[in-house]
């Protein structure tokens, strides 16, 4: 090939460069981020319980705090998942228990006194080959909504102590009603017996 005629290809190569529009380019989009990966319902139940040991030892300690008159965390006994993409693509799940904050009363009688935090405890595990493996330890994280959500949270909770105290009420009620009441007795039937066919 002539120097001439690589010179001409190379300037119909530019040229064809030039006019085309640009390839688009393929930007993370923070706004609108990768959607999570669902987790299916056995996935769930087996997370469950893989946790179920480890979250009760800090149910116990919370138990124990309240007992003692020290603040305790009211955590709810129900996982809340957060299922996300790890490192090459694998299943992460943030696993959340949560609950109000509370200041026990001295006489140790319903939740006590709210200190308007909400605090939440943060289990983190990969699957991996079908199982699933700690990422991280368990941490707390907290959110403070204030005074006005202390009264609110106080006086829900109280609303809550006296419904179950009613309820129970009813239903001691309901069982001494039952005891008191007379088995019915069943009065037998005289059966007739089959006339003779002569």
């Amino acid at each position: 090939m002539k120097p001439s005629s690589i010179a001409f290809f190379a300037a119909a190569a530019m040229l064809a460069l030039a006019i085309l529009p640009p390839a688009p380019v393929r930007a993370a989009d923070l706004a609108h981020p990768r959607q999570q990966r669902d987790l299916t319902p056995a996935l769930r139940e087996q997370l469950t319980a893989t946790l179920s040991d480890e979250a009760s030892n800090y149910l116990n300690a919370e138990d124990e705090k309240k007992s003692r008159n020290e603040a305790y965390v009211d955590l709810q006994p129900q996982f809340e998942y957060l299922p996300n993409y790890g490192p090459g693509g694998r299943l992460v799940v943030s696993a959340k228990l949560g609950g109000a904050e509370y200041v026990p009363t001295k006489n140790g009688v319903g939740k006590g006194t709210a200190t308007g935090k909400l605090k939440y405890l943060v289990f983190t595990y990969r699957l991996s080959e079908g199982k699933w493996v700690e990422v991280n330890k368990p941490r707390w994280e907290s959110q403070n909504l204030g005074s006005k959500a202390a009264k609110k949270m106080t006086a829900a909770a109280e609303r809550e102590e006296k419904y179950k105290a009613a309820q129970a009420q009813a239903e001691e009620r309901r069982r001494q009603k039952a005891r008191k009441t007379p088995a019915p007795t069943l009065t037998p039937v005289a059966i007739p017996t089959p006339a003779k066919i002569s």
